[in-house]
């Protein structure tokens, strides 16, 4: 278990997402980070939901869904993301619980100074570390890891709220609240 915590700053963002059912219990969703004049940032993604078994008498499902990911922070850093993950759900009447986990692909790419030792931006590498790429000036991570999710949702009308939290390595925790039409 990960019981440290990381000295890192956090991050907190907010997401607009757009999803629509298609057919056969095929939904499909898109996200970004709205452009904000303040704020060097770029975030967008999709994934693709496919609710394969539905039980006749109990309020039970199973999905599987893909999903991607591309993020750029300042032209420091980006980061790309791809993963797969089964989630099991009950659903009763208004309320929804579901759980799930899965796999995750990461690569970031940290941005270093230029040969002269001048940061054009910012800079997140020490030029003199030795994994540094010579020609690109950068440093790529890549991590392969598991992911388990549980969150549950609340209907009310066209409205919903859904709470949720993510285990990567660290846990990470999302709050919702949209329109259904």
């Amino acid at each position: 278990a990960n019981t440290s915590y990381s000295d890192e700053s956090e991050w907190r963002f907010s997401r607009l997402t757009v999803g629509k059912g298609l057919y056969e219990n095929v939904d499909v969703f898109f996200h970004f980070i709205p452009p904000l004049a303040a704020v060097n940032v770029s975030d967008y993604g999709a994934a693709v939901r496919w609710s394969f078994y539905q039980a006749r008498f109990l309020p039970i499902n199973v999905a599987l869904i893909g999903h991607f990911d591309q993020l750029n922070y300042r032209d420091a850093f980006t980061n790309q993301n791809l993963g797969a993950d089964i989630v099991v759900g009950v659903n009763v009447d208004n309320f929804a619980l579901y759980f799930g986990g899965g796999t995750v692909q990461s690569a970031g790419t940290f941005v270093g100074k230029n040969s002269s030792g001048v940061c054009s931006g910012s800079c997140t590498v020490d030029p003199n570390d030795p994994t540094v790429d010579p020609n690109s000036r950068t440093v790529t991570d890549k991590l392969s890891t598991t992911h388990t999710v549980v969150g549950l949702n609340i209907q009310s009308d066209n409205l919903f709220g859904s709470a949720e939290v993510d285990r990567y390595q660290d846990a990470v925790y999302s709050l919702k609240v949209g329109l259904r039409f």
